[in-house]
């Protein structure tokens, strides 16, 4: 399901904050406020939740799904992905954990990040 701005619950930020415990420098009420602002998407398949936004590359119009968390569904990120594909995008994309490129092995790996604490 796709949340409409003036629709997102306010159960959203609980459920997506073990997303962003892995992040240091993002917040999840700040996303939800991107959603709320329609600056990105909300969406949700039981207890799966995924933020997804838009992004213009060299490549074209992509989604790219930020954050996810909750119960794995492979049909929300497919249901994602159609409807980026409705409006022109030309690529799907995601960040995360190396264990999400289990996942997800239709998507191919790009990138890493690496940190060291100091």
């Amino acid at each position: 399901m796709h949340y409409l701005p003036n629709t997102i619950p306010d159960e959203a930020a609980d459920a997506l904050r073990p997303a962003f415990d892995h992040s240091d420098d993002q917040c999840v009420e700040d996303w939800i406020q991107r959603c709320k602002d329609d600056l990105a998407q909300l969406w949700r398949l039981r207890d799966y939740w995924i933020i997804s936004e838009l992004r213009q590359t060299r490549h074209g119009l992509a989604v790219h799904l930020t954050f996810s968390a909750g119960v794995y569904e492979p049909e929300l990120v497919d249901e994602v992905n159609a409807w980026a594909k409705s409006l022109g995008c030309v690529r799907s994309y995601f960040s995360g954990r190396p264990g999400c490129a289990r996942r997800r092995p239709d998507y191919r790996l790009r990138y890493i990040t690496m940190d060291k604490e100091l």
